[in-house]
């Protein structure tokens, strides 16, 4: 897909999607990064819900996959999966939990490349100081993800932002990228907490801080991780960094290659926003259908957030599919 360029927000969860397009006009934002799915599932009805909604929006897709590597062939088949709906792009996440899995990485990779995907729309997201995570395997994924690296740069790291922006994310992919000589491109996440750390509300002098010790460095492409703690009073400083968003994507790409098997949601599909007082078993017997085809439906709703498929557990505001 060639070099990035604007800015981008990160979605862990589809229900909050209307807030991140708001946010994505308001600041200018060029793609939404969505996280598709987790341990080896897929969030089928999500993944092509949030695709439609951001090419409708003139926005860019990118799919997230948080790896662990202990089943890199499921994690390559989200990738495949991703690619279907129409993903433009593809970000694996090295988590804590892929430390010292550099044989699995490497498989990974194998058997993206051989499913077909193209090393150009591949990347990887980090921790920005490499040095002090030896057992992640950053080479191995150098050797697939081609399109881009994306150090979490955090406020929560508790060290300045030149600490973080200028002597970990560049100052280590300029090092590894002389040692190792395959480090592909490097593009900032400004992130409010990532990786397990706990998030917190900047005021503008320390958002300012950060964002001008990213900009320091003209990035092509700046996404934001953990937007939902971002007021609003900070979106004016988004806005001012870089170019308007693109012209919209054609729709007809998100139903590129889709498997005979995962045939798209019909157009009367029907929805339902969860109140206070729903029960999954009210809602079963008001729309007149079984627990069963509720969850092959919905049940994306409860894997986003690694939660068990309770049938007492539903969370107010969720959009579920009811026909």
């Amino acid at each position: 897909m060639g070099e990035l360029h604007g800015k981008g927000l990160w979605l862990p969860f589809s229900g909050d999607l209307d807030g991140a397009l708001e946010m994505a006009v308001a600041v200018g934002a060029t793609h939404l990064i969505y996280r598709v799915g987790i341990r080896g599932m897929f969030f089928v009805e999500a993944a092509r819900w949030v695709d439609r909604r951001v090419r409708q929006a003139g926005l860019m897709p990118l799919a997230w996959i948080p790896l662990s590597l202990d089943d890199p062939f499921a994690e390559a088949a989200l990738v495949v999966k991703a690619q279907r709906v129409g993903y433009e792009g593809i970000i694996l996440d090295l988590t804590d939990a892929t430390a010292g899995k550099t044989v699995a990485a490497a498989t990974l990779g194998r058997s993206i490349l051989e499913a077909g995907i193209e090393p150009e729309r591949l990347f990887y997201s980090a921790p920005p100081d490499i040095w002090r995570h030896p057992e992640i395997p950053y080479q191995q994924m150098n050797d697939f993800c081609r399109s881009g690296f994306m150090p979490w740069c955090s406020l929560t790291a508790q060290r300045t932002p030149k600490t973080v922006v200028d002597k970990w994310a560049y100052g280590e992919h300029a090092r590894w990228g002389r040692e190792w000589g395959n480090m592909p491109p490097l593009y900032p996440i400004l992130a409010i907490g990532a990786n397990g750390e706990d998030a917190h509300r900047p005021d503008v002098p320390e958002f300012l801080k950060w964002v001008q010790a990213l900009v320091a460095h003209n990035p092509p492409f700046l996404s934001i991780y953990g937007i939902g703690f971002l007021g609003r009073e900070l979106w004016p400083i988004l806005a001012s960094l870089g170019p308007a968003a693109p012209p919209p994507v054609p729709q007809a790409a998100s139903e590129l290659l889709i498997s005979a098997e995962e045939e798209p949601a019909p157009a009367t599909a029907q929805f339902y926003v969860v109140t206070v007082n729903d029960t999954l078993w009210s809602i079963c017997k008001r729309y007149n259908i079984s627990k069963a085809q509720f969850w092959e439906w919905n049940g994306h709703l409860w894997d986003e957030r690694g939660l068990p498929r309770d049938d007492v557990y539903l969370e107010e505001g969720w959009r579920v599919r009811v026909g």
